[in-house]
């Protein structure tokens, strides 16, 4: 029997849940006619490079669509899709409430999360990875759970390739920033790591949103290699720069696993979130120095509970350096 039916994914967190969320579009392509996704305008590229997302809804829910108001607006556009169900990753009231108003009439959620009384089937929310529970939702609604995958437009991919001209023909992607500070490597450690690649024959290229400018010019001012600064450009762009890159290197951020969903070989900096939170392909690595502190976190704070941050200062561009190489091999 083909699929049929429109299924709606309501995801308005911040750009790694999108990335997450990307395995749950997949499987459910394979079990609805339509698939259209629900997210913040943050997330919009990362939504758009979904190659199964059949469309892309902006709820932008710190601006236009702000209050209740705004609200019944978002929910009023989503209502004249006429969706056969939703599946909400996002444990949100918010996201409850928006698609309980859009009429979708069955909502699929998590257990124990804060919208789950407005959901019609609650399922028991999965200890584990966060892929994981993209897949429990799969499961729900009769998908067999499939892998996160993103696919840069080609609109991206010429704009990237005019971005990287004049580097050389590899590039080293290094995702210098976070949303949150305590997940973010410090610039030193970059720069070192960025001549370390540079003296392989790779490029380095900064990539980051508009905030990261600072750090990516404190990360060239301290390296000898010369770097390409990329911070502050589309989402979209970045994902083009991303799967151009030979390889990434980041935090626990949503660009450097956005670079995992693009089959880039990619190292992943933890400090004070788990590393045990991600399910790894072959040519992905974390890289932790196990600190009796850490994890202290499931998404990262402002500042370190203990004030020192070891769990990223001490972590060397050499130890980072050894799983690049590996890799790469």
């Amino acid at each position: 029997m083909p699929p049929a039916g429109r299924v709606l994914v309501v995801q308005p967190a911040y750009l790694g849940d999108v990335v997450f969320t990307s395995a749950l579009v997949d499987s459910l392509a394979e079990r609805f006619a339509e698939v259209e996704v629900c997210v913040t305008p943050r997330g919009l590229d990362v939504a758009l490079a979904m190659p199964r997302a059949a469309r892309v809804e902006v709820f932008d829910k710190r601006g236009a669509d702000s209050g209740p108001a705004g609200l019944w607006r978002a929910a009023g556009r989503l209502r004249e899709r006429r969706y056969d169900a939703a599946a909400l990753p996002h444990r949100s009231p918010r996201s409850a409430l928006l698609a309980w108003l859009a009429g979708i009439p069955r909502r699929v959620g998590f257990r124990g999360a804060l919208g789950s009384p407005l959901y019609t089937e609650r399922i028991p929310e999965p200890r584990g990875t966060f892929t994981g529970r993209e897949a429990e939702l799969a499961r729900a609604l009769s998908a067999e759970p499939r892998p996160m995958r993103l696919v840069p437009r080609p609109e991206w991919v010429r704009a990237a390739d005019e971005r990287l001209r004049g580097g050389s023909a590899a590039f080293a992607a290094l995702c210098v920033g976070s949303e949150w500070e305590t997940k973010i490597w410090p610039a030193e450690h970059f720069a070192s790591l960025a001549d370390r690649l540079a003296e392989r024959g790779l490029t380095p290229v900064l990539l980051g949103g508009p905030r990261e400018k600072p750090l990516a010019e404190a990360v060239q001012a301290r390296a000898g290699a010369r770097c390409l600064d990329t911070t502050g450009n589309p989402v979209g762009e970045a994902l083009a720069i991303l799967s151009r890159s030979a390889i990434c290197v980041g935090g626990d951020s949503g660009l450097t696993h956005a670079a995992r969903a693009l089959g880039v070989p990619t190292v992943v900096l933890f400090g004070p979130t788990a590393p045990g939170a991600h399910e790894l392909g072959p040519r992905q690595r974390a890289v932790a120095l196990g600190l009796s502190c850490s994890p202290c976190s499931a998404h990262g704070q402002r500042r370190c509970p203990l004030g020192h941050h070891r769990c990223l200062r001490d972590l060397s561009a050499d130890l980072v350096l050894e799983h690049c190489e590996a890799v790469l091999a």
